[in-house]
């Protein structure tokens, strides 16, 4: 256990060293950053120019709405940088030999992509807690920027409240998780991160168009087809960062446990699962240490 934590935290560092972390984090959080700044910039002018007053609960709602927007936003384009960063640790460290350099020490190789797997869900966390503390500076800014009575305020102090935070959580973990283990198969055939993720993206692409193209037209044409797209994995991360299932779980008339999302979320893991014993199974045949 305790070198596994240590291989978690080396993966860790490495990805966190990266330029294109920093990138990412910014790119992943833009909503809450655009956010933050107009909030600065009316800040400074309706307290120097003299503007008037904004209602708080104006714009209590409207960084609310900001959050769903930006949770959904980061459903969308978090598989772009999940695929690079994956990529980074498998393909790029197969072709530069650095994956022959790891092995030469006492790791096993199931501890291998389990820490590299753990590193990417920590780096994903960092990010989603960077959007959310920004967004919630955003209501901070706010309160600062109005001059509503004091109740009003007392009774918005969260954008979301800690068990609807924890659940969103918890979704994007698990939809993710199942994507970055689609990742990590498709980066143990490749040398060059830029290669796999565009092949890895593109197959991904196609498997949800072929998806929403059955569930728009051919499922009328042959039931046939419908059976087919259940094979789909990407309509359950449709349905976990789903605008409904976002602002049922913001305003607590949708959780986790709710059918429809439990049913998605479920499914996902088993898919996660699979992807992952097929990575550790074509990790442990393929020839690195010659």
């Amino acid at each position: 256990m305790h070198r596994l934590i240590t291989l978690i935290l080396f993966e860790l560092n490495k990805i966190l060293s990266r330029k294109k972390a920093l990138l990412f984090l910014f790119a992943l959080n833009v909503i809450p950053l655009i956010a933050a700044i107009g909030l600065l910039i009316a800040y400074v002018k309706f307290n120097s120019l003299g503007y008037g007053q904004l209602s708080y609960s104006m714009l209590y709602e409207a960084v609310k709405n900001l959050f769903t927007i930006h949770f959904k936003l980061f459903s969308l384009i978090s598989p772009f940088f999940l695929a690079l960063i994956v990529g980074d640790s498998f393909s790029t460290e197969f072709g530069r030999g650095y994956m022959k350099m790891l092995l030469l020490t006492p790791v096993k190789r199931w501890q291998v992509i389990s820490a590299k797997t753990v590193a990417v869900m920590i780096f994903l966390v960092i990010a989603v807690l960077i959007g959310g503390f920004l967004l919630q500076c955003d209501l901070y800014i706010a309160k600062a920027l109005t001059k509503s009575d004091i109740g009003e305020m007392a009774n918005a102090g969260a954008i979301v409240s800690a068990g609807s935070a924890f659940q969103l959580l918890l979704l994007s973990l698990v939809g993710n998780l199942m994507i970055t283990g689609y990742f990590i198969v498709f980066s143990l055939f490749f040398e060059s991160a830029i290669m796999m993720a565009f092949t890895a993206l593109t197959v991904l692409m196609m498997i949800h168009a072929f998806y929403f193209i059955v569930q728009n037209l051919f499922i009328h044409i042959d039931p046939w087809y419908s059976k087919l797209a259940e094979w789909c994995f990407t309509r359950h991360s449709d349905t976990l960062f789903s605008f409904g299932t976002i602002s049922g779980i913001l305003d607590k008339t949708k959780t986790i446990m709710t059918e429809e999302i439990m049913q998605s979320a479920m499914a996902s893991l088993a898919w996660a699962a699979l992807f992952f014993a097929v990575a550790l199974f074509i990790f442990s045949k393929k020839q690195i240490l010659h």
